[in-house]
């Protein structure tokens, strides 16, 4: 008997998500280490705030649930009724980077200070005209199934959320195995494009298993992804 995970979205955040559908007011992030990538440009790494024109603010993170040896995922939305924008950094408005918090020099209380350190927070253009003006969100589902015999098993997880905006660009918000307070962001979906493509051309190192984190699996599975548009 094969045993099985249901890490789908459930419907009250498939709603947030469906919000996503329309025009945004801004998408803020946490900054702090590991944010930038400097192995991959223009991949970011964080928690994130997507606030659309119409209806509330929402979190974007992961829920991570140890299974099969491993750690499975699927995006998490959160709506949230209040929140302290003047800490969260912005795509939109870049000069707005928000702020960290450190020790003080006698380590006995914290300080808030800009995110100075490279790598810390958004140094590209603003993002407000690619994804100001989204026209549709479309809904990433892995279905995974590996082992055989008794020891088979499956999962099925929501795993992202890709964003098409009026001009022809897109995003990508997928979540992270290894980090339930992140999720990641790719304004240009470049190689990530395998992801929503099925008719994209593979790069070495970055297949879909590499992408959705798998890479380093000793046994092999077999990977389907499906694209919901909500």
């Amino acid at each position: 008997m094969t045993r099985g995970i249901d890490l789908r979205l459930p419907e009250p955040e498939r709603r947030a998500a469906a919000s996503f559908g329309g025009r945004w007011r801004d998408l803020l992030y946490v900054p702090g280490p590991g944010f930038a990538s400097p192995l991959d440009p223009g991949r970011y790494r964080s928690s994130f705030v997507v606030i659309p024109v119409d209806g509330p603010a929402v979190r974007v993170s992961s829920l991570v649930v140890p299974a099969f040896g491993s750690d499975l995922c699927r995006l998490r939305l959160e709506p949230l009724a209040s929140f302290r924008i003047q800490s969260l950094g912005s795509f939109f408005e870049p000069s707005r980077r928000g702020t960290v918090y450190a020790m003080s020099a006698d380590r006995e209380r914290g300080a808030a200070r800009a995110p100075n350190e490279p790598g810390w927070s958004y140094e590209g253009p603003p993002l407000e005209p690619q994804f100001g003006d989204t026209v549709g969100v479309r809904l990433i589902r892995e279905r995974v199934r590996g082992g055989i015999g008794d020891g088979a098993f499956s999962w099925v997880a929501d795993r992202g959320l890709a964003v098409s905006a009026s001009n022809g660009a897109e995003g990508l918000l997928l979540a992270e195995p290894d980090a339930s307070e992140s999720a990641v962001f790719v304004p240009v979906a470049g190689f990530y494009r395998a992801l929503v493509d099925p008719a994209a051309r593979a790069t070495p190192g970055a297949t879909v298993k590499d992408l959705l984190g798998y890479g380093d699996w000793e046994e092999p599975l077999q990977i389907e992804l499906e694209i919901e548009q909500i």
